[in-house]
């Protein structure tokens, strides 16, 4: 009888262990989720904010935040999520610091220029380039660590991106 309670005790204890094993995957698809779902909610507020620097929301600025984040491979359904959870958020948001740490810490250079480029995006959509749009979009390329040179290639190639459209 202890044959079987040690084959007993060492199967219970081999289940716990890959149980374990499963959970810890399972946890870091979670951390993945999440620092995707934090990325994916910082580029939004910072186009928010881009958006609305001209005290309006126009409808082609949000077909281009649209556009900017199907790109990200989302769904649709979750882009509306993430739009309502920023715009709710944006009220609160005393600074950029926060969702520009968050995309400095999991995004590198080339990554940090397409940010760039799809807040130009959104800044060009409405076909009138507000001093403060820009101002903002300045600052997020200075905190973000963009150089001024790819500052001032991101801006001229939605200008003329804009303009073919």
């Amino acid at each position: 009888e202890r044959r079987w309670d040690n084959k007993n005790t060492e199967e219970k204890t081999f289940i716990s262990r890959m149980k374990l094993f499963k959970n810890l995957f399972k946890t870091k698809e979670i951390e993945e989720e999440s620092k995707d779902s934090s990325i994916q909610k910082s580029i939004c507020s910072l186009m928010i904010e881009v958006a609305y620097a001209d005290n309006q929301l126009d409808e082609s600025e949000l077909k281009a935040m649209a556009n900017s984040l199907n790109k990200l491979d989302i769904e649709k359904e979750e882009i509306q999520e993430i739009v309502d959870a920023t715009l709710a958020k944006s009220k609160e948001s005393i600074s950029f610091y926060e969702h520009t740490r968050i995309l400095n810490d999991q995004l590198d250079y080339d990554q940090k220029k397409e940010v760039l480029n799809s807040v130009w995006a959104i800044a060009f959509a409405d076909g009138e380039m507000d001093k403060h749009e820009e101002h903002l979009i300045r600052r997020i390329a200075d905190l973000l660590y963009l150089n001024h040179k790819d500052f001032i290639n991101a801006k001229l190639n939605q200008k003329e991106t804009n303009e073919d459209s």
